[in-house]
């Protein structure tokens, strides 16, 4: 499903992916780990086409990412959704809106968007709060809206950028169960972190990018 073959990436002549080489299978649960600044954030931005390779391949269901025409980024985006590190909430739209935001863009509206958002705030136990703003909710609450809003669109990958840094142990279990949920309905999951304590709570493939 997912590629990475020979994959270098360097910022000004400095190389901070060397020779990365992984597959990841349709329906895995996947660790990305190594420590700060080793590429991890970089590695999932290729797969959503915010980066690319200075050399190597990056594919995704047999497309090779970096040929993609810009006019074709936007339906990658619809089969994977990301979880930013630091959310990305839109403080002046409430929860609900919030996670509309990716349908809308995508050009739906209604009944279905009510539909859609109504279920994955269900999903993630925020519906009572889908008409309160970001920054009244706590950091574990407003993670799941994050997740929530990569997910509303039934993407077929979930890429999640250390989703539970500023969390505590107790709120970061909540997170992980809720990811590896869409995980055993078939939604395919990596997540970057740098936490061992969390990759011993996941219990899933570990890829460390410092030993590919």
């Amino acid at each position: 499903m997912i590629e990475f073959s020979h994959v270098y990436k360097s910022y000004n002549k400095n190389y901070i992916l060397r020779d990365l080489n992984f597959t990841v299978n349709k329906g895995e649960f996947i660790f990305i780990t190594g420590p700060s600044g080793a590429g991890k954030t970089t590695t999932l931005k290729m797969l959503i086409a915010l980066e690319k390779p200075t050399h190597g391949a990056v594919k995704f269901l047999g497309t090779e990412l970096p040929d993609l025409k810009q006019r074709d980024i936007p339906f990658l985006r619809r089969k994977i959704g990301f979880v930013f590190q630091d959310f990305k909430l839109l403080p002046n739209r409430t929860v609900f809106q919030n996670v509309a935001l990716g349908l809308e863009v995508s050009g739906i509206f209604g009944d279905i968007i009510i539909k859609n958002v109504s279920e994955i705030l269900k999903a993630v136990e925020l519906y009572t709060k889908k008409d309160e703003f970001p920054l009244s909710l706590s950091g574990g609450e407003q993670q799941r809206v994050a997740i929530a809003r990569a997910l509303v669109q039934n993407p077929q990958v979930l890429l999640a950028d250390e989703p539970t840094g500023n969390l505590d142990e107790e709120t970061s279990l909540i997170i992980i169960d809720i990811i590896k949920s869409f995980n055993n309905k078939g939604t395919t999951v990596m997540l970057a972190t740098h936490d061992k304590n969390l990759i011993n709570m996941g219990r899933a493939r570990v890829i460390d990018i410092t030993k590919s």
